[in-house]
């Protein structure tokens, strides 16, 4: 009887940093920019920036979607997100058929 495990791809995630002066403007480019967009908060930190002024900091992330649109590029404090590079290609583990999003471990015969 031949038993078969599977194991679902890992979700892949794009980050996206945000800086603004006060939290209003922060408030405010996050409704108006990003939250029709699928960009869920996921911190928001007060601290110095290189100047040493006071500053608000939102971290974002959503679910990667290759082609996806790129966001509304705003203002210049806020960067944008990384670009994505294809992985080295890798060799496949014994046992493992790493084709589509689903994966099933294979028999290997003894």
């Amino acid at each position: 009887m031949a038993k078969t495990a599977t194991i679902q791809a890992q979700q892949k995630w794009e980050y996206l940093t945000l800086t603004r002066k006060t939290d209003t403007f922060l408030v405010d480019e996050l409704n108006q920019l990003f939250g029709q967009q699928g960009w869920e908060l996921v911190s928001v930190i007060r601290d110095k920036d290189r100047k040493g002024e006071m500053v608000w900091t939102a971290f974002l992330k959503r679910p990667f979607a290759p082609g996806a649109a790129a966001p509304p590029a705003p203002s210049a404090t806020a960067a944008a997100p990384r670009e994505k590079t294809p992985a080295e290609p890798t060799t496949q583990a014994p046992g493992f058929d790493l084709e589509g999003d689903e994966f099933k471990i294979k028999e290997e015969p003894s």
